[in-house]
């Protein structure tokens, strides 16, 4: 059996491959590789980058977290809430200097002094869905359910880490799937499968703005001014709203896909979001305008997109880092 093969097209096949090259850049397909990439375990139960992304807490299966930085990936610490075969840390969030972070399993919260190396203070709250550390470490905000009543109350508490104390109750009518606090200690921000996102003063314990979505509010972020509130509901894209009128700024054009971490950066002028598919944009909050994207790497090449940017931090204005649920964290070199 004889092929035959057409030499006129094989002549022209690298000016071909060329052309698709300049086309795939020029239209910013291609995105930029990563400066840095550490590889941690695949199965984490959650994985929090700090603030200035100097170190991430990686919460294993097993039951306890371990702390490493980020420049280097050593390891720091690691610890526990308990030896019950139950446990796991969901959720986990740093104070503005790196001296605590707390850590939340589904029915006790831990605050860890990261230069003691030790737990602190320990509470049991029902049902945790998520948790945010106040800049200073003195309170948290908890998303749980109070089933104590012949009803289960839907809530976010302002909790006092120190005393136990309780400040403030906000409530919701469903599941509260995701919360914000601003680095200025103003407000706090919830996100519901009720389709409302609700902002809260801490300074009054007041209801300040709810806004409706279409659909069930998967994430929501302040930034660090209190200036802006970010939203996300899965079938309608990202909002931006002015937090001192209440009223939408933006809705940045990446529709129907769902946020699974997001950041501001330290002026509030930038915004990361991460996605479940394995991608990072960065928006100007201003005009909503889409700056860069990135494509964070599989472990294996036969792998999925299927996975979600767990977490999200800026480290300072030219570099953002970020860690997928693969266990994969790279550094990203923002342009000027």
């Amino acid at each position: 059996m004889s092929i035959l093969i057409n030499t006129q097209y094989l002549s022209r096949l690298p000016m071909l491959l060329l052309l698709l090259i300049v086309i795939i850049v020029s239209s910013g397909c291609m995105p930029d590789k990563a400066s840095k990439t550490w590889e941690h375990t695949e199965n984490a139960l959650s994985i929090t980058l700090s603030h200035d992304a100097r170190y991430v807490l990686i919460a294993h299966s097993q039951g306890y977290v371990e702390l490493r930085t980020t420049d280097d990936n050593k390891l720091i610490d690691q610890w526990q809430h308990n030896d019950s075969p139950d446990a796991g840390v969901i959720a986990a969030d740093f104070s503005l200097d790196n001296r605590y972070v707390v850590t939340a399993e589904q029915k006790t919260i831990a605050l860890y002094d990261i230069q003691a190396g030790k737990i602190l203070y320990f509470w049991s709250l029902d049902d945790i869905r998520d948790i945010k550390l106040s800049s200073d470490g003195e309170f948290a905000l908890v998303s749980s359910r109070d089933k104590s009543g012949e009803y289960p109350l839907y809530r976010i508490v302002y909790f006092h880490l120190r005393t136990g104390g309780i400040k403030y109750g906000f409530y919701h009518d469903d599941i509260i799937s995701t919360i914000a606090l601003s680095a200025d200690g103003r407000y706090a921000l919830s996100g519901s499968d009720d389709t409302k996102a609700r902002l809260w003063d801490l300074k009054t314990g007041e209801l300040k703005f709810t806004w409706p979505h279409v659909s069930k509010v998967s994430k929501v972020q302040l930034s660090p001014d209190g200036r802006y509130a970010m939203t996300n509901a899965a079938s309608e894209g990202i909002y931006i709203w002015d937090t001192g009128t209440g009223k939408q700024l933006r809705r940045l054009n990446k529709i129907r896909a769902t946020v699974a971490s997001a950041a501001f950066s330290a002026d509030s002028q930038r915004i990361a979001t991460g996605y479940t598919r394995e991608e990072i944009i960065l928006w100007d909050v201003k005009s909503g305008a889409k700056l860069q994207s990135w494509k964070p790497a599989r472990r294996y090449f036969w792998q999925s997109s299927l996975a979600n940017v767990t977490t999200l931090a800026f480290a300072d204005e030219h570099t953002l880092v970020s860690e997928t649920s693969r266990g994969i964290l790279q550094f990203w070199a923002i342009h000027p």
